[in-house]
């Protein structure tokens, strides 16, 4: 049984969000941080910008659960519709939230979106310790509506049995519906095996008799080793 259309975008939907409108700006941001409220705007694709505000602890519950593809549904008043994160201002020395950037998402045109990739199954490489699996990749842009969008691409790893291996751009196949942003990008690599780095046991020969080990310094005759020479 097939999934209904609309069952990946539920899943994206991760909170309500209620917004009020910011008449506050510039400088005097300040005092509204102060009063337990974060500033904020929404924009849109006309290039149109709403200035809100939203409580200070639900910015910061948002922030924390928001990804790249997580939509919010944003109340202001009596209008409804869906947005993404897309930049938060913290103060670079106590990592408090002083601004928020939204983006109102357009349900009937297509917009870019950065998927983040999911790795799944085990590779046998890594399972028998012959290699290490490393991400090069952690998303890639891709245009498509709405309706369209997913949480994550999958990366299947099951197939990568040894060294030298690689998952890319080129093995996946994007979800219909999906157009790669950048072409270059199809011969990029997601994931790769490399092999586990050996390290060398330094052997020290024992010195022959007779001879000095390098870095010592040879040994005085005693007297009486004199006179037997």
């Amino acid at each position: 049984m097939s999934k209904p259309l609309f069952f990946d975008i539920l899943l994206l939907i991760m909170e309500t969000i209620t917004l009020e409108k910011r008449t506050v700006l510039g400088k005097k941001n300040r005092d509204l941080l102060a009063q337990g409220f974060i500033p904020a705007v929404i924009y849109n694709a006309k290039g149109e910008s709403t200035n809100v505000q939203v409580d200070a602890s639900a910015g910061k519950k948002l922030v924390k659960v928001a990804t790249s593809t997580t939509i919010f549904e944003a109340k202001q008043d009596d209008k409804s519709s869906k947005v993404l994160i897309k930049d938060v201002d913290l103060n670079p020395v106590t990592d408090v939230i002083r601004h928020i950037s939204f983006f109102e998402i357009d349900e009937n045109k297509e917009m870019v979106f950065s998927i983040p990739f999911e790795i799944i199954g085990i590779s046998p490489a890594v399972k028998n310790n012959l290699g290490i699996l490393v991400k090069v990749l952690a998303d890639i842009d891709v245009r498509c509506k709405l309706a369209d969008l997913v949480p994550s691409i999958t990366v299947d790893i099951s197939s990568l049995d040894h060294p030298g291996q690689i998952v890319g751009v080129h093995d996946i196949k994007l979800p219909e519906g999906m157009e790669l942003m950048n072409k270059d990008l199809e011969q990029a690599t997601i994931v790769t095996i490399t092999e586990i780095q050996k390290e060398e046991e330094v052997v020290v020969a024992a010195p022959v008799e007779g001879e000095t080990a390098e870095g010592e310094t040879p040994a005085e005759a005693t007297p009486e080793e004199e006179k037997e020479k």
